[in-house]
């Protein structure tokens, strides 16, 4: 069996790929990030300068004694005020380039990350059913501000420090040949450890987030089942589960700094070898006459330009590792496909708008779950417009599977299911989903406000008929009870109502958009007997002149329905009105001993 925890490892390497995915978010934006690159260009036109200020000064005013000593400070001076003018033409110019590079990282982030909500939520329930919640959300948090890193300063930074790093070998070419042959002797060492420490790099980082995304996966889990973790007395034990996943993220953290120690530890030891014989050889130059002492101090600190952007770029891979592996990540969830897909021969859909009551047909419909085995099997049945189906059955019988295809929250393997004799494949899905109101046993309240969970956060719905779909399902009275009506929070998942409060609201929210078809999903499971009679009169109601597919346990429910459907290991065994199927004596007439009994 499969771990529910596993997460997928990308490989955390550049790919030509990723410009062309990361592309189309940073169009938009591209005069802000060609800026970007001009002050950088500028800020390194600044730094040559202070070095060659400093020859001036060196070889000019503090070594000439021929000149009178007030024009030779008076020429210092100005030298020194050059000098600074730099250094603070380059802090402005950090500056701007600091909150440009910001402002266009977070644009981006903004749009990537709106972009990628709105695909997770566009994806189908097979997706979700095979990914947890707390990983989808290390993707959407975590590995987004993850590829900020990379498109604020990475690449454009990584790609300058290279540009910095040949202009400034060119510059000491230019001065010394014979120095410059001796600066870049270290060059093929520092080469050789930067493919090693790539490779170890890119599977610490591999390592690290796939960690993560499973920490974060288990302990979205465990704080939403917090009750059953307390009422079972098992917190110790979760407790210790979570701390060796937590281990697990920790010792994958110190395996990708201690491979960073060392590069950078050795890299180091290389820069310093090579200012030891920099010292070494420029001393005998200036000593011999062969360069002057400003040259040689000039030729030194255009040396130490080089050692910036050396370890900028390997601070920068650690960056664009992390980077690399949550861009990879981002686009694998990209890439995953929507649901419905679009359709194949480009035609637009078909409108469905809403006509108050709907005709529902299913045709030799047969599903399976991936390459497992069927579930639904030759279900034919049609509900007439104004009819109510019930669909009742043993356990894992494929009721729910079946009311998923009717709102096309899938897609059938064979065969059709049509609304008013119209394939649901060929309708458009939203306007097909807005006649179609679903309620299901394990329901859910959002965090917010009792009004917001009715209407869905949609503000065109008025309050009037907030308090007239409430009125109906008979949650009325208790919500005018709460302390701040309609305006009253609602905890994550509904937690401080009772079940039976919840389900009400759950209905609210099914009759309050005034749908063609109810669905409903084993919906009054969980109500008191004195909450479902309140509820049955209001269905009553709620059911005149609308078509509705009913499953349930509790036949009461289901006993005036127009047509009754057993469903039997994926097939549909009997069918009939209740005195039919109990006259037919067969697993129906069972189902109603068996309940009367247990009464």
């Amino acid at each position: 069996m499969s771990n529910p925890y596993d997460d997928d490892l990308p490989v955390a390497r550049f790919q030509l790929s990723f410009v062309k995915e990361l592309w189309p978010f940073v169009r938009p934006y591209k005069r802000g990030f060609a800026a970007c690159l001009l002050i950088l260009f500028l800020s390194f036109g600044l730094e040559l300068l202070g070095p060659w200020l400093m020859k001036l000064a060196i070889d000019g005013p503090m070594r000439d004694a021929s000149a009178e000593q007030n024009e030779r400070l008076s020429m210092l001076w100005w030298y020194g005020s050059g000098f600074i003018a730099v250094t603070l033409g380059g802090a402005l110019l950090g500056y701007i380039y600091g909150l440009l590079t910001a402002w266009n990282g977070q644009r981006v982030i903004r749009d990537v990350r709106r972009r990628l909500f709105s695909h997770v939520m566009s994806t189908g329930l097979s997706f979700h059913e095979r990914n947890s919640a707390g990983k989808l959300t290390t993707r959407i948090t975590s590995d987004v501000e993850n590829l900020n890193e990379l498109i604020s300063t990475g690449v454009l930074q990584s790609v300058f420090d290279l540009l910095k790093i040949f202009g400034v070998l060119a510059v000491l070419f230019f001065l010394d040949v014979e120095l410059a042959l001796f600066t870049v002797a270290t060059t093929p060492i520092v080469v050789i450890l930067s493919v090693i420490f790539r490779k170890k790099a890119q599977q610490a980082y591999r390592a690290v987030r796939s960690r993560l995304a499973l920490q974060n996966a288990f302990a979205t889990e465990l704080i939403g089942g917090i009750r059953t973790t307390r009422a079972y007395g098992q917190e110790d034990a979760i407790a210790n589960r979570y701390a060796e996943r937590n281990q697990a993220t920790t010792d994958a953290w110190k395996d990708t700094v201690q491979h960073f120690s060392v590069f950078f530890s050795l890299v180091d030891l290389a820069l310093r070898a090579t200012t030891v014989g920099l010292l070494w050889f420029g001393g005998k130059a200036v000593l011999g006459g062969d360069m002057l002492p400003g040259e040689f101090i000039q030729f030194w600190l255009y040396f130490a330009l080089l050692s910036g952007p050396i370890r900028e770029l390997g601070e920068k891979y650690n960056v664009l590792q992390a980077a690399f592996a949550s861009c990879e990540r981002i686009f694998q969830l990209l890439a995953e496909p929507v649901f419905p897909p679009p359709r194949a021969n480009g035609r637009a859909p078909i409108d469905s708008p809403r006509s108050g009551v709907a005709k529902i047909t299913f045709e030799n419909v047969e599903f399976a779950y991936g390459d497992g085995p069927t579930v639904l099997d030759g279900i034919s049945f049609t509900a007439e417009r104004g009819q109510t189906v019930a669909i009742v059955g043993p356990t894992g019988a494929g009721k729910t599977t079946l009311l998923s295809l009717v709102s096309r929250l899938r897609d059938v393997g064979a065969g059709s299911v049509k609304i008013d004799d119209v394939d649901v494949r060929d309708l458009d899905v939203s306007q097909l989903r807005r006649r179609i109101a679903f309620v299901a046993q394990d329901l859910f309240l959002f965090t917010g406000t009792v009004i917001d969970n009715v209407r869905l956060f949609d503000p065109k719905v008025s309050e009037e008929r907030v308090w007239r779909a409430l009125e109906t399902v008979g949650a009325a009275d208790f919500v005018r009870a709460l302390p701040d009506g309609l305006q009253s929070p609602v905890a994550e998942r509904g937690a401080t109502f009772s079940q039976g409060e919840r389900q009400l609201l759950a209905f609210a929210r099914a009759l309050v958009v005034e749908p063609d078809v109810l669905v409903l999903d084993e919906a009054t499971a969980s109500i008191d007997s004195e909450s479902e009679e309140r509820l049955q009169h209001a269905l009553e109601i709620a059911l005149r002149g609308r078509t509705a597919l009913v499953v349930a346990h509790r036949l009461s429910t289901v006993r005036d329905a127009d047509q009754i459907l057993v469903l039997e290991g994926g097939k549909i065994s009997e069918r009939g009105t209740h005195e039919e199927l109990v006259r037919l004596d067969g697993h129906y007439a069972n189902m109603t001993r068996n309940a009367a009994a247990v009464r």
